[in-house]
């Protein structure tokens, strides 16, 4: 048993709706911090660490010699007055090149900050609705160029409205008529009835109920009525005929005679429903917005 509608879209096509341009590239690196601290006149914090690291030597080598313990107090005593005398002298140095190096880190972050703000732009514009709509058209039109232009088929409006009565005494054929009447007013490509496609796997010609073709992208969509008279050899020859169609680049929309006799308007909804998915034509959906959704029905 299978659920309906039932729709069957080549994967190319699958693909095609949903790529988008490529990003642009954005391979420039956050300016890193300066890694060392604002410079002080004096680094008090290291001279004590000195002074008491050069007592605590000075105390252990006494213990041993005296004479070369009052040597290295005196030596590392002048070592850090040295040190910090060289600290001061040099701060105004050091305090400028850290200004410096701080003023060039503020100029790379705003230089980066600028070229975030364009790539955001750019691929704002890259990824706008209308460029992806451009993007997936210009791919679908080179998709669907394979398909043939005539496929012989008679546009809907050119026929008169069918009235031959199935075994139940229902007007199918002009229910799919008025069906096809009803979608035709929301769609700018034309439907058509009477095309035939020959498989040569099965040696059969396919006729849809209704095939919908778009002359700008050349897409092929074709609207197939599955009846619960079908017997096992009709559904497997349908369903090899619908598997040569799809790699032949046909999207196939399937619906029951109960769904398109009872609930017609909401089939054209999910027409325009899978129209919009695959980005063939996004303005029919909204035209059904107060329309309900088609209830899936089992066959």
């Amino acid at each position: 048993m299978r659920q309906f509608p039932v729709i069957l879209i080549p994967p190319e096509a699958q693909r095609i709706a949903q790529s988008k341009p490529a990003v642009p590239e954005f391979n420039i690196d956050v300016p890193s911090v300066p890694s060392y601290r604002q410079p002080k006149p004096i680094h008090i914090q290291e001279a004590l660490t000195f002074t008491i690291a050069l007592i605590a030597v000075v105390a252990i080598v006494t213990m041993f010699a005296k004479e070369l313990g009052i040597i290295l107090l005196i030596v590392g005593s002048v070592a850090i007055i040295f040190r910090v005398r060289f600290q001061f002298q040099t701060y105004q140095r050091r305090y400028k090149k850290h200004q410096d190096t701080f003023q060039r880190y503020l100029a790379k972050l705003e230089t980066y900050s600028h070229q975030e703000i364009q790539y955001q732009k750019d691929l704002a514009i890259t990824h706008s609705p209308e460029r992806i709509r451009e993007f997936r058209h210009n791919q679908f039109r080179n998709f669907f160029e394979k398909m043939p232009s005539n496929l012989n088929g008679i546009p809907l409006k050119e026929i008169d409205n069918p009235f031959s009565k199935d075994e139940n005494g229902q007007e199918i054929e002009g229910v799919i008529y008025y069906f096809g009447v009803t979608l035709q007013q929301h769609l700018s490509g034309t439907l058509y009835q009477r095309i035939k496609v020959y498989i040569p796997s099965i040696d059969y010609n396919w006729t849809p109920a209704l095939a919908y073709i778009e002359p700008e992208l050349n897409s092929h969509v074709a609207i197939e009525i599955s009846s619960p008279s079908d017997n096992a050899a009709i559904v497997m020859r349908n369903d090899l005929a619908e598997r040569f169609l799809v790699d032949s680049g046909w999207v196939i929309i399937k619906f029951t005679q109960e769904q398109i006799l009872r609930n017609p308007t909401e089939c054209c909804k999910e027409f325009a429903k899978l129209l919009n998915r695959l980005s063939l034509d996004e303005s029919v959906l909204p035209k059904f917005a107060d329309t309900a959704d088609l209830a899936v029905s089992k066959l």
